[in-house]
């Protein structure tokens, strides 16, 4: 009898924990969908794939049609119609991009026999990635004449390191490759190495969870990599109230969520701004967790079938989650900005103007409190004090024009903890991606010698560089770099973008917090496979 009435206790436990994971997966998904929805001007999903999904096809669009293919009967054949001439028309450089178009066009009923030629020119041509997205193309039925699922499988397994993890570079697991790489084998779990190097890359995600639900990558957390943790989960069973996966009460989900905006978007750091790319990869894993969790179905696996002829799925509106206390020592980061601060073309001489103009707009003020016969004291110490306020505004803030920014000096460092060199190249893409800034040679600076102080990090040795040499650069005050010499991530596909190499090596941490060292080599280099290809 009492054995039970726990059970009943236990059973009602654990279906009150799967609503509530559950729950939160839908609410995010819902508010992601009316994020997109008014961002587009759409009234529907079905409007907002007529229009922009398809527009972009082959551009941007592809992870919003795997997306909504798992989330109903929806009609993309417009948007197939359009990659497939996007395809057509277009000269794709990138393994991985090719496979990712691939992909998409399985999720909108292309059938898996006419993608052969993607298979054939893709899989395994640009390292791990690309065999992970093209073991994701064989487990849908692709051909490729030099592997099959089960060869493909088995070499993808060769490569895990000792501690349970995969990685593009060195010889420790990543978090995100990892996750990418259950993700593809998890339907080869019924194998018995698969299973047993699933379980160990499980253990290593399990470990790494930070105390709050979430992960970090290179030193800084953010919800993509935890989005990517989910999706493995989810494509092998497994809730997110999983023991494995519950950290200090914390869930996965939890972790995320606290990156979570009030309009429903997603940022890439804590307190920073709407983000793209992570507010994508959450709704890509809370469509997984849910297709997972409500009838098994796997996120990369596609079934072909037509639209069903009915009226656009209920969205339920979701209110604005409240905002999130902060609870992690991670600096918060504001949105990515130029680092030029293109802020005024005035200069220094602003000052002056600025303070003439606040010293009228109070006289002003006071003249017509007078006429008005407002005349009371309180009320002219007010105005007094509203330009005292603007103008020590004024007097603590430095704007400086572009050509003061970039004014081709260095006066930041007198060198008294040493030098240190810098170069900044992007020869992989010389040749290969046709654009104004990419130099003949791939190099936007060539190795230069800098003195440094005790403390500086490569993010401050990168930032004098750009000031000197008049370079340009994308940065965010928590030292990511987006772009350089008008060169950005996902230019080049969804695996490019600037990584920095110290003597020779790749840094697991944000430049801003890697101090520097006498003698130190720093060279700052644009990848297209997550540096799999320098």
């Amino acid at each position: 009898m009492v054995s039970a009435v726990l059970m009943s206790f236990l059973a009602a436990d654990i279906s009150a924990l799967y609503e509530k994971t559950v729950g939160e997966a839908e609410s995010i998904i819902g508010g992601i969908l009316d994020f997109e929805l008014e961002k587009n001007g759409c009234a529907d999903a079905q409007e907002w794939i007529n229009g922009s999904i398809t527009a972009n096809a082959g551009q941007s669009s592809e992870w919003y049609a795997i997306i909504l293919s798992k989330s109903g009967d929806y009609d993309l054949s417009g948007y197939r119609d359009a990659l497939k001439k996007y395809i057509a028309e277009n000269k794709i450089n990138s393994a991985t991009s090719r496979m990712k178009n691939a992909l998409a066009l399985l999720a909108a009923g292309e059938p898996p026999e006419t993608l052969g030629d993607t298979a054939e020119s893709s899989v395994g041509e640009q390292g791990i990635m690309s065999m992970i997205y093209g073991l994701h193309l064989l487990n849908n039925g692709c051909e490729c004449s030099r592997y099959t699922a089960g060869t493909l499988a088995a070499e993808l397994l060769s490569m895990q390191f000792a501690d349970g993890g995969w990685a593009v570079m060195g010889e420790n697991g990543d978090i995100d490759v990892t996750a990418m790489a259950v993700q593809a084998l998890a339907p080869h779990n019924d194998d018995p190495a698969a299973a047993k190097a699933i379980d160990s890359a499980l253990a290593f995600l399990s470990e790494r969870q930070l105390d709050n639900g979430g992960y970090k990558s290179f030193g800084t957390e953010n919800p993509e990599s935890a989005a990517q943790v989910l999706i493995a989960m989810a494509q092998l069973g497994i809730a997110a109230d999983d023991e494995r996966f519950v950290k200090n009460g914390n869930t996965i989900i939890d972790g995320i969520t606290r990156f979570r905006q009030s309009d429903g978007s997603f940022s890439h750091t804590l307190d920073g701004d709407t983000n793209e790319t992570a507010t994508t990869q959450v709704w890509l894993a809370m469509t997984a967790y849910t297709a997972a969790r409500s009838d098994g179905e796997k996120l990369y696996i596609f079934e072909r079938r037509e639209p069903a002829e009915r009226s656009e799925p209920e969205v339920s509106v979701t209110a604005a989650p409240e905002p999130v206390p902060e609870t992690s020592a991670v600096s918060p980061a504001p949105a990515v900005a130029d680092t030029a601060r293109e802020v005024s073309e005035s200069g220094s001489g602003y000052k002056p103007v600025a303070y003439i103009v606040i010293g009228a707009a109070a006289l002003t003020g006071c003249v017509i409190l007078f006429v008005l016969k407002k005349r009371r004291a309180s009320n002219f110490i007010a105005v007094l004090i509203v330009a005292g306020a603007a103008a020590a505004f004024v007097f603590f803030t430095e704007f400086r024009s572009t050509e003061e920014y970039y004014s081709g000096t260095d006066d930041s460092s007198s060198g008294t903890a040493g030098t240190v060199t810098l170069s900044i190249r992007c020869d992989t893409i010389v040749g290969r991606y046709d654009s104004p800034y990419v130099p003949a040679d791939g190099i936007i600076l060539d190795t230069t010698e800098f003195g440094i102080s005790e403390g500086e990090t490569v993010y401050d040795i990168l930032t004098r560089a750009a000031r000197k040499y008049n370079i340009q650069l994308q940065a965010g005050a928590n030292g990511y770099i987006s772009g350089i010499g008008y060169l950005y991530e996902f230019d080049c596909g969804d695996l490019s973008g600037w990584i920095y190499h110290v003597n020779g090596d790749t840094p697991f941490m944000m430049c801003s917090e890697y101090k520097l060292s006498d003698g130190d080599r720093v060279e700052w280099l644009y990848t297209c496979d997550l540096g799999n290809d320098l």
